[in-house]
């Protein structure tokens, strides 16, 4: 397998010490919580110092810069904003946000709640740390799971970056498993917005199928994706020094080894 490859895991600072995962794993870059995923509250746990680069926050589930509420719109922003400082003072390369919801008020609104709760970010953090837009699966309103709602989004804040996952294109209808068409979602996406904007790869089997709008991970190769999918994906040259983060199922106490190993088998037959 080629060196130049990132390929880390979402670690979860948990029973296990995170330096005996990242050993075992044999991993180089990571994404982790800064806190507790499901509270706005700043974290007082100390943050683990890495011995590699680049490192991701991935900003709790409670964000939801689309929400019609609006206070949790601007406790939203707050987080965000907290995150990105956070990140810039421990030198991580950015924060990862969901595109959120507008919570059965339709596509249109949660776009312009979430283009608005943007506006108020960049305007506001004031730092380089990279803002970095996951696609969605298409839940609920459909709102951040198609090239144009990123490409909108682009448009209008050229200095974001994107987080693609293969669970969530997958289940919004793009079918990896068909080289052509793969192929065809990665080019179509780097016609409009530059490589150097694709900042890390989410890497996740779905389980469930082709079109299902519905977001769960599974193992590689053991969901609809299969191993076919993540083939082809590897054969995609532009993509070879994107990081790769994998966020599978952790049902068992080696389920990240079974996936990190699958990643790099798969890399290494590709090549």
């Amino acid at each position: 397998m080629k060196t130049l490859y990132k390929i880390g895991i979402h670690l979860f600072r948990g029973s296990r010490e995170i330096f005996e995962d990242i050993r075992l794993l044999g991993i180089n870059t990571a994404q982790l919580f800064s806190g507790n995923p499901r509270s706005y509250r700043p974290s007082s746990e100390k943050l683990p110092i890495f011995p590699f680069t680049p490192i991701f926050i991935h900003a709790p589930y409670v964000v939801n810069l689309a929400s019609p509420d609006e206070r949790i719109c601007n406790l939203s922003i707050k987080k965000v904003i907290e995150e990105l400082k956070l990140a810039e003072r421990l030198g991580w390369e950015g924060v990862v946000i969901h595109p959120g919801s507008s919570k059965k008020m339709g596509k249109e609104v949660a776009e312009e709640n979430f283009l608005n709760s943007l506006e108020k970010i960049f305007d506001n953090n004031g730092i380089k740390t990279k803002l970095i837009m996951e696609n969605s699966a298409g839940e609920g309103d459909g709102w951040g799971s198609t090239i144009e709602n990123l490409y909108d989004v682009y448009k209008e804040f050229p200095d974001i970056y994107f987080c693609l996952d293969t669970c969530h294109l997958f289940a919004a209808g793009y079918n990896l498993k068909n080289e052509r068409k793969c192929k065809a979602f990665f080019y179509s996406f780097l016609e409009k917005i530059p490589l150097q904007k694709l900042s890390l790869l989410h890497i996740n089997d779905s389980h469930f199928p082709l079109g299902s709008r519905r977001d769960q991970h599974a193992h590689i190769g053991k969901g609809a994706i299969g191993i076919r999918g993540f083939q082809n994906l590897f054969k995609i040259e532009e993509l070879h020094k994107i990081p790769l983060i994998l966020e599978t199922p952790k049902d068992s106490p080696m389920a990240d080894l079974y996936n990190i190993n699958m990643i790099k088998k798969l890399l290494e037959e590709t090549f």
